[in-house]
């Protein structure tokens, strides 16, 4: 229970670190318009254009770049499956807001989870934890240690893993507990904290798609 305290403590200060870096409220549409989203805006919003992680649901993997394709939305998070609570919480919450939504709208949006334990979450881990929450999602996996602090600085993400033995399945880490719903130029439009209501995801994603149908 210690363990599990001390996991959630380092969590929720990640957290607060990354929330109040940004400024909530309304978010610039193409047409000078407002969207009112009750999410975290930033001012000037993340661009992860560029960034591509592997994505290891299949043999071999295959570098994904971080931007969907066009009018489809990416739900990304980096978090591991051996989390206690903020992972499975978070993951089970977006689950809810996407089966909140119409089926037309779900099914243009992917749910990708980068891991930053890569030494547990082998490939068949990762994909199997995410098909438990989702129908259609990114297993998002590499070993190079440098290309995932690259990915995670391009979000804003810090992350700690203890120094562990090859094989041990018992040691602490500590990650920003937050979301990013990316749109189709590769901007973070909006980001989620730990904890985010469910029917307020339904409220941005339900807003952001609508905008993508009109422009």
């Amino acid at each position: 229970m210690a363990r599990l305290l001390r996991t959630l403590t380092v969590v929720l200060a990640l957290v607060v670190g990354a929330v109040t870096v940004s400024a909530c409220g309304d978010e610039s549409s193409d047409d000078g318009g407002q969207l009112a989203l009750a999410g975290v805006v930033r001012t000037p919003p993340l661009s992860v254009a560029d960034v591509s992680l592997p994505e290891v649901s299949s043999d071999p993997p295959v570098a994904t770049s971080l931007k969907p394709a066009k009018g489809e939305l990416y739900l990304i998070y980096f978090g591991y499956t051996f989390c206690p609570d903020i992972c499975p919480t978070t993951m089970s919450d977006i689950s809810v807001a996407l089966n909140d939504l119409p089926a037309d709208q779900a099914r243009r949006i992917t749910v990708g989870m980068a891991t930053v334990d890569p030494d547990r979450d082998q490939p068949e881990v990762l994909t199997a934890y995410l098909g438990h929450f989702f129908d259609r999602s990114l297993s998002l996996r590499t070993e190079d240690a440098a290309a995932l602090a690259a990915a995670a600085k391009a979000f804003g993400v810090r992350y700690e893993v203890a120094d562990h033995e090859p094989g041990q399945q018992e040691y602490e880490v500590s990650h920003t507990g937050v979301t990013y719903v990316v749109d189709d130029s590769g901007t973070v439009v909006v980001e989620w904290p730990f904890g985010f209501e469910s029917d307020d995801m339904v409220s941005d994603l339900t807003a952001i798609l609508g905008r993508s149908q009109s422009t």
